[in-house]
């Protein structure tokens, strides 16, 4: 079992440097999948680990300048699992203009590994390397199954989401309203987000959003809802530092908030369940 990687490109460096920074937003431990041609980024959901909060695929070939690596079984993977703040520390350098390189290889130094390698210009010398071990817990085969690609529920709708900035904006104040956030979608290509509590009750209205799909049986106007997290929601939101040209919001009637992020060279999930009112 090996894994090698080495990212040049300063675009792909930012990118994936923003990726993580998300989903260390989202979750404590992510779970790195390895393929020949894709590496996932996965997380379960924190209060039932049955269920992938987050789905992330990478081309690696759009993001890798080399990448080398022998995994387990027939399916020739390798799946480990690390603590997403220590990576996201260990790439914060990814975000500088001066980075020429980022490396990644499992190593074992007394335990298993993932070493972050940073090769930096520097004034002083010609080259300035900076290294993290960050460790990692091997997932055996025998459970990988947990890490399968999602079941994706029927959408009763999906539409494309309103300026992320102003949404994150707007959500960010109604935080302070309570705890829980009313998303409401309608065949209208209107999206309503609501918080309330006893002394109030707050709606926003975005109004001609971009209708990606429907599911109906009739031809009248048709709205669907589910009750999130606002918190969790919120945390989502920093998803800004993508410079996304669309995000796609998908709400499964009752049961599930679903966003998600296609671009590319990257896919993103977000599952948000939703929550009694």
């Amino acid at each position: 079992m090996k894994f090698r990687g080495k990212i040049i490109d300063p675009h792909c460096m930012k990118q994936f440097y923003s990726i993580v920074i998300i989903l260390s937003k989202l979750c404590r431990n992510v779970v790195l999948r390895l393929s020949s041609t894709k590496l996932y980024l996965i997380a379960s959901n924190e209060s039932n680990s049955n269920q992938i909060s987050v789905w992330s695929v990478l081309d690696q070939q759009a993001f890798f300048k080399d990448y080398d690596m022998i995994g387990e079984t027939e399916s020739n993977e390798i799946l480990f699992s690390l603590p997403i703040d220590m990576l996201a520390s260990s790439l914060s350098s990814a975000k500088q203009t001066n980075l020429k390189t980022l490396k990644m290889k499992l190593t074992d130094k007394l335990s298993p590994c993932l070493t972050i390698e940073l090769d930096l210009e520097s004034q002083v010398s010609s080259k300035q390397l900076c290294t993290h071990d960050i460790p990692v817990s091997v997932i055996l085969p025998k459970d990988w199954s947990a890490y399968k690609e999602p079941t994706i529920p029927a959408h009763n709708i999906s539409v494309v989401m309103p300026s992320i900035r102003v949404v994150r904006h707007i959500v960010d104040k109604m935080k302070r309203i309570g705890p829980r956030l009313i998303v409401s979608l309608d065949s209208s290509g209107k999206m309503v987000l609501g918080v309330s509590n006893l002394s109030a009750t707050v709606d926003t209205h975005f109004i001609g959003l971009e209708i990606v799909s429907v599911h109906s049986s009739t031809d009248k106007e048709n709205k669907y809802s589910t009750v999130v997290d606002i918190r969790k929601f919120s945390q989502f939101l920093n998803c800004e530092t993508l410079n996304l040209s669309k995000i796609l919001c998908h709400v499964v009637e009752g049961m599930l908030l679903h966003c998600s992020i296609e671009e590319d060279e990257y896919v993103l999930h977000y599952f948000l369940s939703g929550i009694d009112d």
